[in-house]
């Protein structure tokens, strides 16, 4: 007799989901079950979301004719990038509209879930005879992409997250205190499941050409074929001026307002697009995914510095911020134009030309090649502030969000550069001063609900990047109370007292006195 090495694993249980394999062993979808959610990053962040949603339908395949155990819900934007054709409702993927609707039906799990606790057999006459009472609702995957409207409300569910409950799991944009991930496109994490002497915990993934063809097979089980969106038309046709009725003189609805949650990123106008408000990423123009992910560290740190100075630095000056090696400091500059030509070339094809100019000694990013998110944020700010913005209604609010739509983050996210200290803060201030100034005169004017709503976006996207600004929690809670919305105050306020108390620090008595409940007001229990 043989004994196997290693000996296979006992089998799992139809409705089991596994996310990958770390030293042999399947890892479990209940690794992602952390209190605050999960934030899944890097190149290889949406192919493993991918194979997420495809192992969730496999498994509720696997327990067909009875309920699948682990479902999920996603917005519909999200799940067109991730598995385009599904219909809306398809076996355990439910497709919400938005987020506020995924936001809703989370919610709605988790009501579902106490409703059991108290009483297992409520659910019972609403479930098919194949099906076992004691299961319960199940778990639900939540995954989604934060924006500042929502975001404290999916804090509040992630910090629910529950093995066989709830999973919050977020892209592109992190939910506060929520645990990082970095993903390669190999899918291995950095994450040890069993201690920093187990192997690294690689992730299922699956391509887009391989999420179209399983979305086929299982949309072929159910005798289905790939779900068609309809997209919108790109204008409405015009009409003849003879055909137009006499009375028809309504005037159009004014157009909408940028809004600070939507992350996604703008259409590009030059070859090369580079994002330094947040992480530092590059795009190509005609490429939706990110260029020169493989880049060392080093040359990202070398185009940050550029984008922060447009009008160009000596190279001196680049040796002396980057502290490249002062005798082969020339061979260090050439080394860093080489991969920055080497990496932008096969993205774009452009060959005739470079992507960093030199002037002599002079460094900049080349003007007609080269756009930043920093120079579009600083464009916005400036239309917000110039004379006379103010004396037009509305604009500029309009200005204040076009601008925050480019600051996703601070300048240079995670990354510890010496000299982007005074960049990051200086940036930082000027984003929170346009929205406090904004919103200093939403609560000294009259102001239109939607007006109000949207600076408390505004508040809400920078407080979910500066936990710890005070000043824009203060607006925050005055405006949520002149709204009526007491309950979104005392989160807001609850979120800085924690954020602070990380700190060594609390709140300041200004900020204190706007929560506390007046003699014979009852407005927080």
């Amino acid at each position: 007799l043989i004994t196997r090495r290693p000996p296979p694993q006992p089998p799992r249980s139809a409705s089991t989901v596994t996310i990958g394999q770390q030293d042999n062993t399947e890892v479990s979808l209940e690794a992602l079950a952390t209190t605050g959610g999960c934030h899944w990053t890097g190149p290889g962040a949406e192919a493993a979301a991918r194979a997420l949603l495809t192992g969730i339908l496999t498994a509720a395949e696997r327990q067909r004719p009875r309920p699948a155990q682990v479902k999920a819900v996603v917005p519909e934007d999200v799940a067109e990038r991730l598995l385009p054709g599904l219909p809306p409702t398809f076996s355990a993927l439910t497709q919400s509209a938005d987020l506020a609707q995924a936001v809703q039906a989370a919610e709605q799990h988790l009501i579902a879930h106490a409703h059991h606790a108290q009483d297992p057999a409520a659910l019972e006459p609403q479930q098919p005879a194949t099906s076992t009472p004691e299961a319960g609702p199940g778990t639900m995957v939540l995954l989604t992409v934060p924006d500042a409207a929502h975001t404290g409300h999916l804090q509040a569910l992630a910090s629910r997250s529950r093995p066989d409950t709830l999973i919050v799991l977020t892209l592109d944009t992190p939910l506060p205190y929520a645990e990082p991930w970095n993903i390669a496109a190999d899918g291995t994490t950095d994450r040890h499941r069993q201690g920093p002497d187990a192997g690294h915990l690689q992730l299922f993934h699956l391509t887009p050409e391989a999420g179209r063809d399983m979305t086929e097979v299982l949309l072929a089980a159910h005798g289905q074929r790939p779900h068609l969106r309809i997209l919108p038309a790109p204008g409405p046709p015009p009409r003849p001026a003879q055909s137009k009725p006499a009375e028809d003189t309504e005037a159009d609805p004014p157009p909408e307002r940028p809004h600070p949650a939507d992350t996604s990123r703008p259409a590009s106008t030059k070859p090369v697009r580079i994002h330094v408000l947040g992480p530092i990423t590059l795009y190509a123009r005609g490429h939706p995914d990110p260029i020169g992910t493989n880049l060392k560290p080093e040359v990202h740190e070398f185009l940050a510095l550029l984008a922060a100075h447009p009008a160009g630095l000596l190279a001196t000056d680049v040796a002396d911020k980057l502290r490249l090696d002062g005798e082969n400091d020339q061979n260090a500059l050439k080394n860093l134009r080489r991969a920055v030509r080497r990496a932008l070339r096969a993205a774009t094809g452009i060959t005739a030309q470079e992507f960093i100019l030199r002037h002599g000694e002079l460094h900049k990013l080349h003007p007609e090649l080269v756009e930043t998110d920093l120079a579009d944020f600083q464009h916005s700010l400036k239309a917000a502030i110039k004379p006379g913005a103010e004396e037009v209604p509305g604009s500029a609010l309009t200005a204040v969000c076009e601008a925050l739509t480019h600051y996703r983050g601070s300048f240079a996210q995670g990354c510890d550069y010496p000299w982007a200290d005074a960049t990051r803060e200086h940036l930082a201030m000027k984003a929170t001063d346009a929205v406090l100034r904004i919103a200093h005169q939403a609560e000294h004017t009259t102001t239109q609900p939607r007006e109000r709503d949207t600076i408390l976006s505004l508040l809400e996207h920078l407080g979910a990047i500066h936990p710890d600004h005070e000043r824009l929690a203060q607006h925050a809670i005055r405006l949520y109370q002149a709204a009526g919305r007491h309950d979104a105050a005392r989160h807001t306020y609850t979120r800085l007292e924690r954020v602070l108390a990380e700190l060594g620090l609390e709140p300041e008595p200004a900020t204190q006195v706007l929560v506390t409940p007046k003699v014979g007001s009852h407005r927080f229990r």
